[in-house]
């Protein structure tokens, strides 16, 4: 009959909103959450960023065109003589472009620079999609926590009120007294509260579940998932720890970060020494001072040049100097990092395989420890019925078996937890 009213239950609730699975949580979240889409708009920076670089790499081209006025005298071009007391106008314009021959690789450098940067800004994405999933599997189990404890204790409450109907028609006939009713009528109520504190637990889960993953409509999370009686072998994750510490997002974000460094350096190098461009000009100009028509003033007025630039630097204030130490500073802090992102990685994962195998190991304790509680309630139940132990003795048997089985529930959860986030961080690396 228990069972019945908590299929029913859960039925109305499916009923009122969707079900839910962790999968369709997750992938939500990741279109909608935005600590995500943030992450992804760094990365299309960095990108239009490493872009630009690219383009410094090409040609300047630029035309120019001037329009000048004039009063008093002016020079007619044309015939070289000097026109006075009269406004004239000059109109010029030129097409030229500039290259650099060398800049001490300064921008070849920068454009390596910003690619390691996007790919350092695509790990830290990866990376926080990982965080966010955690997130989401956490926010999920927790509501299915507090669902199957509310399941458990509604169980309880309900095996309770049966005892004290029981209590009551034994006491009217002398068998138990007034007491032993309102004991069990006490631990009825103590049950109801711990039933409103596992549904405000439930809708506090299922609020920062929905917050998580950006998601405005109700929806049921699948407490059918966990598989409370069927636990699941732990996941061998020692070989995988030693590849983790090299392939995570957090690793390889590190060694993106080091990369674009060590270009950095180069470009504080490249930028302290001389540099070398080409330029080139073609312009021409007319001016209503001369007599001679517009075509032949642009024809006569033509004006190509080429230059090469040679540029040394001499006296920077120690800017450069200074600019190359930072650089090196920044490179040895990134090796630093890298060498401590790895450390961690490798850590992180190994603790959550001992953790994995420690709570295999509780599970089995766990349901051991419902089997004897459940032997011990039967015999209480029998020996309550024909009154050879009292209340309390029987309050006793039934919370040892209530608490045990809300104890394997949490280990299920914090089990199955340790499980997911492990396949996450499988994933994570593959991609």
């Amino acid at each position: 009959m228990i069972f019945l009213l908590i299929a029913v239950a859960h039925l109305a609730a499916a009923a009122r909103g969707e079900v839910w699975s962790l999968d369709r949580c997750v992938g939500y979240a990741q279109r909608r959450n935005n600590d995500i889409q943030l992450s992804q708009i760094a990365v299309r920076k960095m990108s239009i960023q490493k872009t630009q670089s690219a383009l410094e790499l090409l040609p300047s081209l630029h035309f120019s065109a001037n329009q000048y006025f004039n009063w008093g005298r002016s020079v007619d071009m044309q015939e070289l003589v000097i026109v006075r007391n009269r406004l004239t106008q000059q109109t010029s314009g030129s097409v030229g472009a500039s290259f650099s021959l060398f800049d001490g690789f300064a921008r070849i450098n920068t454009l390596l620079m910003n690619r390691a940067l996007v790919a350092a800004a695509k790990s830290d994405s990866a990376e926080t999609v990982l965080e966010v999933k955690a997130d989401v599997a956490r926010a999920y189990l927790g509501n299915v926590l507090a669902l199957l404890t509310l399941d458990r204790l509604a169980e309880s409450s309900e095996n309770v009120r049966r005892q004290t109907a029981l209590a009551r028609a034994q006491a009217a006939s002398g068998l138990r007294t007034a007491g032993d009713v309102l004991e069990l009528e006490a631990k009825e109520a103590d049950i109801q509260a711990q039933m409103a504190s596992a549904r405000g637990e439930a809708a506090a889960q299922m609020l920062l579940l929905r917050s998580l993953i950006g998601c405005e409509e109700e929806f049921e999370t699948d407490t059918s998932a966990i598989g409370l009686f069927t636990p699941q072998p732990a996941a061998d994750s020692g070989s995988f720890a030693r590849q983790w510490r090299n392939l995570s997002p957090k690793v390889a974000a590190a060694r993106s970060n080091l990369e674009a460094a060590s270009r950095a350096l180069k470009v504080a190098k490249g930028e302290c020494l001389p540099s070398v461009s080409l330029q080139a000009a073609y312009g021409t100009y007319y001016s209503d001072a001369s007599t001679a028509a517009l075509a032949d003033q642009l024809d006569g007025n033509r004006n190509p040049s080429v230059a090469i630039t040679l540029a040394v630097p001499l006296f920077d204030g120690g800017r450069g100097a200074a600019a190359v130490a930072k650089a090196r500073a920044d490179y040895r802090a990134g090796e630093i990092k890298l060498q401590q992102a790895r450390d961690a990685a490798e850590s992180e994962l190994l603790q959550l395989e001992q953790q994995s195998q420690l709570l295999e190991q509780q599970l089995q304790m766990h349901l051991t420890r419902i089997d004897l509680c459940r032997e011990r309630m039967a015999v209480a139940e029998a020996e309550y019925r024909q009154g050879q132990i009292t209340v309390s003795d029987w309050i006793d048997a039934r919370e040892a078996l209530c608490q045990s089985e809300c104890e394997y529930i949490q280990c299920k959860c914090k089990y199955q937890f340790q499980l997911i986030i492990i396949d996450f961080y499988i994933d994570g690396c593959e991609e």
